[in-house]
């Protein structure tokens, strides 16, 4: 190996923060772009629902990029696909159950064609030009996973994936510790694993512990049960369902997402249930509400989710009373704990039992903890290692097991979103960065969203906005006296006075321009914004959004 031969590795979202993941791998002339994933925002602030990585620097090398390679199918890791796909038209490597989640994603935005779909199972090797890439069984929250080990001509490179150590599993994917030993043997030059558990003690539970505590849940309850997961967390959805089956409970599926992932995992074969255990939403109350199981979306507090709705009361068929139990199986996405804590409290008022994280939670993590990450590290014995998925302080953490295990502090590298990382013969290092800005996404027909979009509706649900309409006959070169219109601001700061000394200061701001030698409109639109900005800022402590419409009349 010459120390001109060089790879550079390019996390475009995923490190510093939970979600978003993506990253790229490049080689000579050759990206592959691995996992392309969405990130929800607190609260779904400001009409933006959520966030998706930068990929101008894809673009830009479009020509270059061979494939999209998939780890597996949940949103964090395959919701930024539609819109990638619309600038650059690859084919897409991933599992069976990954690639159907993938055909619900796009079939949701209407696409008319698909790019080539590649079907891999692992312990599978694909070449990519002078590269190969393996990918080894993982064990987390969904079915199929997958890690990948990139054989290169500079050594052998591990992406983790999302993954927890697992031997119990629901369907009996073991993860494959046994190849990662063998790759160990080998050699390693670069591990990069998950560090989102890297915080939390000992090993994270198999999901099997959960199937008795669910049953003890289930079977306790008098009257409904509600409960709300993610829609593509398989192994949960088919320990709900064998425990209903046991206990003479119907099951309904509220949420569209819910649906389509159940349906597809079904068609697949990852799920097995009788069609005569399903009720549809309509039949719901021709049954005692002892013999229902509600299964539906909205265990992070989504406003728009079939559990918020049933929470405040907008769904016909749906309403939860005294005696009913509502269990929330899921962690809380970092950023949604004060809307999940909100429909809490509304379930305890309508006298619902409500299993929840923190207390008698019933859910497990699909993320291994410390020992788990330990075992990773010792089990592929890297030369380099770099700590991914998870905020700052998770990476850091990871380091620091990394520390532990026997890695020198020299050969690991703490990396963030936008940072280029190069391997060559000499080592390892940050030598560049690439532009990762947000890309925001609202998906009531506005698409992306710029950033200055944003900030303007940050500060109108902050300070309010002022419009101003003035009046200006260019004929006669006469000015109007303007009409001012102010929403969203505290009432004493809008009091008749200010008003109207903001009515004087545009008109006197338009007469001074209409003598001025440079008399253009949109010259005096940008004064008596910036005019009217220091005014407020003096008299009232706030900076609305000021809006001047200057019209011209003949």
């Amino acid at each position: 190996m010459g120390t001109e031969e060089m790879i550079r590795i390019i996390p475009l979202g995923g490190l510093g923060e939970v979600g978003k993941n993506m990253m790229i791998f490049e080689y000579r002339d050759m990206l592959l772009v691995i996992d392309a994933g969405l990130k929800f925002l607190e609260d779904q602030r400001h009409g933006i629902d959520f966030t998706i990585p930068d990929f101008s620097y894809l673009i830009a090398r479009k020509e270059k990029v061979r494939a999209i390679i998939l780890t597996h199918g949940h949103e964090d890791h395959i919701g930024a696909l539609p819109y990638l796909l619309k600038e650059i038209n690859v084919p897409i490597y991933g599992t069976k159950l990954t690639l159907g989640f993938v055909r619900n994603r796009l079939d949701e935005y209407l696409f008319d064609t698909y790019p080539a779909f590649v079907e891999i199972v692992p312990r599978q090797r694909v070449p990519f030009g002078s590269c190969e890439v393996e990918f080894f069984r993982v064990c987390h929250s969904i079915p199929d996973g997958v890690g990948l080990a990139f054989h290169t001509p500079l050594g052998l490179i591990i992406h983790s994936g999302d993954f927890k150590i697992d031997f119990t599993t629901i369907l009996g994917e073991q993860f494959d510790l046994s190849r990662l030993a063998e790759l160990g043997e080998k050699g390693v030059l670069l591990l990069m694993s998950d560090s989102t558990n890297a915080e939390k003690e000992g090993y994270t539970p198999s999901e099997h512990r959960l199937n008795s505590l669910l049953s003890e849940a289930i079977t306790r309850a008098a009257g409904r049960v509600i409960i709300s997961t993610f829609a593509s967390n398989v192994h949960r959805i088919q320990q709900i369902f064998d425990i209903c089956n046991r206990t003479g409970r119907k099951v309904a599926l509220f949420g569209m997402s819910m649906e389509k992932h159940i349906a597809m995992a079904r068609s697949l074969g990852y799920l097995k249930f009788d069609e005569r255990d399903i009720i549809s939403s309509s039949n719901l109350n021709s049954f005692p509400r002892a013999r229902v199981c509600i299964l539906t979306t909205g265990s992070q507090g989504e406003p728009m989710s079939a559990l918020s709705r049933f929470v405040k009361d907008r769904y016909k068929t749906v309403e939860i009373e005294q005696g009913d139990t509502v269990i929330l199986s899921a962690s809380i996405i970092p950023g949604n704990e004060k809307t999940v804590s909100g429909i809490v409290n509304e379930i305890f008022r309508k006298g619902a039992s409500v299993y929840y994280e923190g207390f008698e939670d019933l859910h497990v993590s699909g993320h291994a903890s410390k020992e788990e990450l330990k075992l990773m590290l010792a089990v592929t014995r890297p030369r380099y290692f770099i700590p991914i998925h998870g905020e700052f302080r998770h990476l850091i953490h990871h380091a620091g097991l990394a520390r532990q295990v026997g890695i020198s502090e020299k050969n690991i590298l703490i990396a963030e979103d936008g940072d280029v990382i190069t391997i060559d013969g000499k080592g390892i290092f940050v030598s560049d960065r690439v532009v990762t800005d947000p890309v925001y996404i609202d998906t009531r027909g506005a698409g992306d969203i710029e950033s200055g979009i944003l900030k303007e509706r940050q500060k109108i649900s902050r300070d309010g906005i002022v419009i101003v309409v003035l009046l200006i006959s260019s004929r006669v070169r006469e000015v109007m006296y303007p009409e001012v219109v102010a929403k969203g601001l505290v009432h004493s700061q809008v009091r008749a006075e200010i008003l109207e000394k903001v009515k004087n200061l545009v008109f006197d701001t338009a007469v001074d321009h209409m003598n001025a030698t440079e008399n253009r409109k949109d010259r005096l639109e940008l004064l008596l914004r910036e005019r009217l900005t220091r005014f407020f800022r003096k008299e009232t402590g706030i900076e609305p959004l000021i809006v001047p419409l200057v019209i011209e009349t003949s």
